[in-house]
């Protein structure tokens, strides 16, 4: 990500690539944006530069929805990705203040409305209301002086105020509760829109894992990844509040912890929708602390970066700092098994992980096992865990459904685990963030390698036999499974 440090460079390299669509005609924020967000879902980047009752606002989604455009800003190949994000972070380049930035060309203190300054965007007809769900909250630890940066869904509930829902476990939360025990109610933060990649992929990951955990400065993180330190600086009107210099929009204010507020308007805790969230369901309503606005700070012909929970985007965002925890755990238990690891879209960000490893020898058996057992200690969030042979393409689920169902054997390959920390996601029973997390071993016995042996088929240019239009045909009927399996040459 060198040398894209901020959203509108990402945008410009969206489109010299061919990676871009810019939508002209009028969108309106009331559910049309979303609803075209979602049918572009894992397509190009996406800009709306047309918004009703926003005259020259533009708002941009699907930034991270392909996990090939992250891969070309880091400069790695996609398979890559887990390692590239684990190296970054044991590597961190400390953040640098500066005394002014492009996040500051503008700065409203006074009249502040945020229904009349941001395209607030309602997704579906059953949400509580106008969300954002790009706002990267950064705090500073009063007590370490680290950088804290995480997102979470702030329904604006008047012209400057939001609610903000800070989930059990995460780091806002544990340095809420340093400032509360020093006696301090109002916690200084900002809410910064729209970032360089590096930044808005640093701070996305679920916080209960090894790589980043507690007290480790994600903006470090962002610095190794983007190969130069992040620029931050003061708030405007906050005491001890930070912007990150490149945002796009900040919202700088407090947390007020005093009181809780309901995000949906009868006030029912957990009973109503809030709004579809990463899972695939709609997420449930709570009481939760407000957030209250005393400035916006924006650039000039700012972008407002609008993810969608349910898209590939968001989790992709959640799933590649899982990988690169369970990667670095994996790696360090056993580096001679180990191969790769990988989030399928279906495990919504890190709900489930897929490990894959190469024994060499009948001394390396069960060695998948202890693996397995690694990854779902270094993410605490995941909630299945697969492991598979070295043949196993890692990004196909057909491939990794083949393998469970050929290979697995459920009396001695499945494991429950007792209630454990699950995501919030896999809730189950009374405990909250409580499950049971399942392993399988869908790998085959080291010692019947050969019987599991799968056949191998000549490579052919299927233009020379076909044609190349008629080759092209055969290309676009053919599944992505089919294809995955000929470009191994099964």
């Amino acid at each position: 990500m060198e040398g894209i440090t901020n959203l509108a460079s990402l945008v410009d390299d969206a489109r010299r690539h061919g990676d871009l669509l810019d939508i002209s005609r009028p969108a309106n924020p009331y559910l049309e944006i979303a609803a075209v967000a979602r049918a572009t879902d894992n397509g190009p980047v996406t800009i709306f530069g047309n918004i009703t009752g926003y005259p020259g606002h533009k708002v941009v989604s699907n930034v991270f929805g392909s996990r090939n455009r992250i891969a070309r800003l880091c400069g790695v190949d996609p398979a890559y990705l887990p390692r590239y994000l684990a190296d970054a972070a044991l590597n961190p380049i400390a953040s640098r203040e500066v005394a002014e930035a492009p996040c500051q060309q503008n700065v409203v203190s006074g009249d502040i409305d945020l229904f009349k300054t941001i395209p607030l965007t309602q997704q579906t007809r059953d949400d509580a209301g106008y969300v954002i769900t790009g706002g990267l909250a950064l705090v500073r630890d009063p007590e370490t002086g680290a950088f804290n940066g995480s997102y979470h869904r702030m329904r604006v509930l008047g012209p400057d105020r939001t609610c903000i829902t800070i989930q059990a476990g995460r780091h806002l939360l544990e340095i809420a509760r340093k400032f509360r025990k020093a006696g301090r109610l109002q916690i200084p933060i900002t809410v910064n829109v729209g970032a360089g990649p590096a930044v808005l992929l640093a701070c996305s990951g679920s916080t209960q894992q090894t790589l980043t955990p507690f007290g480790y400065d994600e903006l470090g993180f962002a610095g190794a990844m983007q190969r130069a330190p992040v620029t931050i600086v003061p708030s405007r009107t906050q005491a001890g509040a930070w912007s990150l210099g490149e945002a796009e929009l900040v919202l700088e204010g407090y947390v007020d912890t005093s009181s809780l507020v309901s995000e949906e308007d009868s006030g029912q805790d957990g009973v109503k929708g809030m709004m579809p969230e990463a899972g695939g369901y709609m997420g449930r309503a709570w009481k939760v602390w407000e957030f209250r606005v005393t400035a916006i700070t924006h650039r000039d012909d700012f972008l407002y970066w609008f993810p969608l929970a349910v898209n590939a985007e968001t989790t992709n965002l959640m799933a590649l700092p899982a990988e690169a925890s369970v990667y670095d755990a994996c790696r360090r238990i056993s580096p001679r098994v180990f191969d790769t690891c990988h989030v399928l879209q279906a495990m919504r960000g890190c709900l489930g992980m897929v490990i894959r490893i190469h024994r060499k020898s009948f001394r390396d058996e069960g060695l998948q096992n202890n693996l397995a057992f690694g990854a779902l200690s270094a993410h605490s969030d995941l909630g299945w865990v697969v492991a598979v042979d070295h043949d196993i393409d890692v990004t196909s689920a057909d491939d990794v459904l083949w393998a469970v169902i050929t290979r697995g054997d459920m009396k001695d390959g499945l494991m429950l685990t007792p209630r454990a920390k699950v995501s919030g996601m896999l809730a189950e029973g009374e405990a909250a963030g409580t499950g049971r997390k399942v392993y399988i071993d869908a790998t085959a016995p080291f010692r019947h390698a050969d019987r599991y042996q799968r056949g191998r088929f000549e490579s052919v240019d299927l233009a020379t036999w076909l044609g190349p239009d008629a080759a092209a045909r055969v290309r676009e009927q053919q599944t992505d499974y089919v294809k995955s399996l000929l470009s191994r040459g099964y």
